[in-house]
This record gives structure tokens, C-alpha cells and sequence, in this order.
């Protein structure tokens, strides 16, 4: 599948299934190719070392207000 997302002004604690602590994620708001909207709850990206992450790192820090949609709970059908 390839979709694109876009990352949101919102910071939720998430914590994965069999495991006890509670872990941040940023919320992300992605469509796929096939136009079906999604939410994704990411803790952590990274650039490869060897190359410059300097417009990365610019564009991390841009975000947008999360739909409504975004902010209900978390659909557990779709936790893996």
C-alpha cells in the first residue's frame, strides 16, 4: 500500500498491546492511493545518519490542526 500523511499539532500517550508503558505518538492524517482516509499514531521517525536531515528536520516542525474526525478514539479493529 502506499498513502501519504501529514503530521498533526496533536501528541497522544498510546501503549502497544502486551506491553505495560505508555509511550508518546504524534498524530498523523493520511489518505491511501485509493483515496481512504486514515489515522496513524507514530512515535518516532528517523533520517538516515549518513544524509542531511537539515530540510527534514524544517519540515517536522510544521503541522496542521487535527480534524475531528482524527480526535475520536482510537478504532481497536485497526491495532496491530
Amino acid at each position: 500500500m502506499k498513502a501519504k500523511i501529514e503530521s498533526t499539532d496533536q501528541i497522544v500517550d498510546i501503549q502497544a498491546v502486551g506491553h505495560s508503558g505508555m509511550t508518546k505518538a504524534r498524530v498523523w492524517e493520511g489518505v491511501t492511493e485509493a483515496g481512504v482516509p486514515f489515522t496513524a499514531y507514530i512515535p518516532m521517525v528517523q533520517v538516515a545518519s549518513a544524509d542531511d536531515c537539515a530540510e527534514f528536520e524544517r519540515d517536522l516542525q510544521e503541522h496542521k490542526r487535527a480534524q475531528d474526525w482524527v480526535q475520536r478514539a482510537i478504532d481497536f479493529r485497526m491495532v496491530l
